[in-house]
């Protein structure tokens, strides 16, 4: 019985993570998803901002409009495949919609600043 019971315990232990809810990785640069992440805090209808530190990737920004005004944050990090985002938001109820705001905004966002043509290098001349 007594072994049983630890054996549970320890599949349960090492089956939790699998079930942790996974960050958002993008397949781009971390500069790029910054940007974007900017232009989405920058709408001033739907975002206010905290505080934002440029060097180390990171907001903290309050939803406009919500009936308790809570203080959420979004970080980058590096990974190995793109750029890993970590995004807070605090709202009370079984229905997350200031977080999938966010992450639609967001993504059409990083969709705008992908389609826009890259800058051309100015021209020099020769002599």
């Amino acid at each position: 019985m007594f072994k049983s019971v630890v054996a549970f315990f320890l599949v349960v232990l090492f089956s939790v993570p699998a079930f942790a809810k996974p960050h958002d990785v993008y397949p781009v640069p971390c500069d790029a998803v910054w940007t974007a992440i900017k232009a989405t805090l920058g709408n001033e209808n739907d975002y206010k901002i905290v505080a934002i530190n440029d060097y180390s990737l990171r907001a903290s920004f309050v939803v406009v409009g919500s009936l308790k005004p809570y203080t959420n944050n979004v970080g980058l990090s590096a990974a190995e495949n793109g750029c890993a985002m970590k995004l807070v938001v605090l709202q009370v109820g079984s229905e997350n919609s200031d977080e999938m705001g966010f992450r639609k905004r967001l993504g059409k966002a990083l969709a705008k600043l992908q389609a826009a043509p890259p800058a051309k290098p100015a021209a020099t001349a020769t002599p």
